[in-house]
Formats: C-alpha cells, structure tokens, sequence
C-alpha cells in the first residue's frame, strides 16, 4: 500500500470526525475538539491518506516540557498492516524535532501493545465518562466565579505543578472560543485553588487542589447548556473524582491507560487533577 502521511486540515475535518467515530465505536462530534486542538497546537496534525482517501490520524499538543498525544486511530478495514506504527514514529520524529523530552498519551485496548513496543510505560488509567446534561439552576457560593481574561497568569502559574507544565494557552483559547464557560474555585484568602472549564460537548480540564471544593465546580458546570452527550475523562487515580461523576449520573464509556515515554521524572499531581482537557490534549 502506497500510504502518504501528510498534515491534516481543516478541509479533513468532517472524514476525520467520522473515521474517529468509526474506529472508536462512538458518537461523539469531535469536529469542536479538531477546531481547539489546531489552534493549540496549527502544525501538530497529521493523516494518513491511501488513495487521497483519508485512513488514519494522529497529533499532539506541546506543553514546552512534554507533549500530549492524541486522536491516534486507523480505519477499522486496515488496522493491524503496520499504519498506526508508520503514525506512531512520524508524530515522535515530529516531537523529537522539537525537542519534547516527555510524552504522554491515553491507550486504548488496541492501541496499547503498540505503545508498549515503542517504549511506553503505563502509569494509570484514564476513564471516559458520558451524560445527557440539561441545565439546572443552582445557587452557586461567592467562592466560585467566571473566568475573565485577567485571571489567566495567576490560572497558569497555580495549575502548573499539577498539570506539570504550563497550559497557559490552553485556558486563553478556551475563553477565547468559550467565553463565560469557565469557573474558579478562591480559597479563604482570595486565592485560585481550583477551576473548570466546559466546551461545548465537554467538561474539562478541571483541577481542585482541595477535593472538597471539587463537587461545587462541577455544579456550576452543570449550569450550561451542551451538545450532548457530554464528555468528561477522568484520571483513575482521583477516585474521587471517579465517585463524585459517578453520583451525578455520569456513566463509564471506556477504560485507557495513561503511558509516557522520556527519560526524567513524570511531572504533574494528576491526584488533583478531576478531568482532563480530554483524550487528546491531556
């Protein structure tokens, strides 16, 4: 097979929404995770084409000290002929031209030996969670408030030790594309200690330093209107989190593993962490 790997864009947004769908065996429209994913990342997008036919994806997302790898899939007619591996190594040669020392990625079952013979590690697992959300009305305390523009230096510099990197330009895109669907959780003395932020068929990233304060972001979220079925993919580690979706309803879809590749230490509290941005941007 003649397959060419070349960069993915916009005009393969809707094959790509589809084939994701295909391979994943779900219905989620990802053509909103596709629009926020290019402006985080414009040149780390790639698709396999045979034919001019598009067959396969796979990108990542630069945080400066590691990288996130995401929307790796192959149609399901021409999985195991070696095309996600020929994906595999062009995103990593890709990522090693950068100069990334660490990358992360969230394996599906079938995805996983693939990862392992690359020199992936598994750390935990990430569970993807669904609901049906209508809005309701809650009372929220004077402790949650939106996200403005203004509160994004002080956002980035208290998610970074628990994201284990600097996702500054994730929360400026998200209020960008999203105004008035982000929350911040201030402590007692006016401090950040937790905030989320819903997309339009997502609640993500979400981080609460005290886990306490956790259930109260996730009201306000539920506030929102959405397309849904609502995404959220939650670290395996914060049962808490696990627990707290679970009792507002939020059903489990599937199971990955959270792997990493690199040398040094795996950054990050991912303890602290209650949703992340999702499969694909970490």
């Amino acid at each position: 097979m003649n397959i060419k790997i070349r960069e993915l864009t916009e005009a393969d947004d809707e094959q790509a929404n589809d084939l994701l769908n295909l391979a994943f065996n779900s219905r989620t429209n990802r053509l909103y995770d596709l629009k926020l994913y290019r402006r985080l990342q414009p040149d780390g997008w790639f698709a396999a084409a045979l034919d001019g036919r598009l067959i396969g994806t796979v990108g990542a997302i630069s945080y400066g000290s590691v990288a996130h790898v995401g929307f790796m899939t192959v149609h399901p007619d021409l999985q195991g002929q070696g095309i996600g591996r020929q994906l595999m190594e062009h995103i990593l040669t890709w990522l090693e031209s950068q100069k990334v020392p660490l990358v992360t990625l969230d394996a599906s079952k079938k995805g996983f030996p693939l990862y392992e013979k690359l020199g992936f590690l598994s750390l935990d697992e990430t569970i993807t969670f669904v609901k049906e959300i209508e809005p309701v009305s809650v009372e929220l305390p004077e402790s949650v408030q939106l996200i403005s523009p203004g509160d994004l230096d002080e956002l980035a510099e208290f998610d970074r030790p628990i994201f284990g990197a600097d996702r500054r330009k994730v929360f400026q895109t998200l209020t960008e594309l999203n105004p008035s669907r982000g929350f911040l959780h201030k402590d007692q003395y006016g401090k950040i200690n937790g905030y989320l932020f819903a997309y339009v068929n997502r609640i993500g990233p979400w981080v609460m330093s005290d886990p306490a304060g956790a259930e109260v972001l996730l009201q306000a979220a539920l506030t929102l209107e959405y397309q849904n079925p609502v995404v959220v993919c939650v670290p395996g580690v914060n049962q808490a989190a696990v627990k707290l979706v679970e009792g507002y309803g939020f059903e489990k879809l599937r199971t990955g593993r959270h792997m990493a590749k690199g040398g040094g230490e795996i950054p990050g509290q991912r303890i602290s962490i209650f949703a992340q941005t999702s499969m694909g941007a970490g």
